[in-house]
């Protein structure tokens, strides 16, 4: 597979785990989660499924990134479901994982976004974090070995 673009190697080995009306939750063997929004507007029970099925394939697989692609979700979640994500789930997932590179594809309309700066300062407490505008440069950087 050598010579093929980062987004299609990303396509090519990408398994598929667990997928709900708002989302799915696939992956990559050995490098990392793919998170990504199927643009139906959100609950806070299905957003939450969502990470805990990420979390679950973080820890079972050893894997060490996430690559959020919010690009397709409708609005951002509800303050409680960010609140959860940050003090809850987050610290959570560093103690039972290897967790440790987080990228992130934005939704492109600002009101929609689940990371905001004050989203992504709290994430870098816990991990390296970076935001992409290209799908090629968020998997060469979240693939890359630590």
């Amino acid at each position: 597979m050598e010579g093929l673009s980062p987004s299609l190697l990303h396509v090519l080995t990408t398994r598929h785990y667990f997928a709900n009306a708002v989302g799915s939750v696939d992956f990559v063997p050995k490098a990392y989660v793919y998170l990504h929004w199927s643009g139906k507007q959100l609950s806070s029970l299905e957003f939450r499924a969502l990470y805990v099925h990420a979390r679950n394939l973080l820890r079972r697989n050893r894997l060490t990134g996430i690559l959020a692609d919010h690009r397709a979700m409708p609005d951002a979640p509800a303050e409680a479901d960010r609140e959860w994500l940050l003090n809850e789930w987050l610290p959570q997932t560093m103690e039972e994982s290897a967790l440790a590179r987080y990228a992130v594809l934005p939704a492109p309309a600002p009101e929609n976004r689940l990371h905001t700066d004050h989203v992504l300062k709290d994430l870098r407490r816990y991990l390296t974090v970076k935001a992409f505008d290209d799908m090629d440069a968020a998997v060469a950087w979240v693939s890359t070995p630590q």
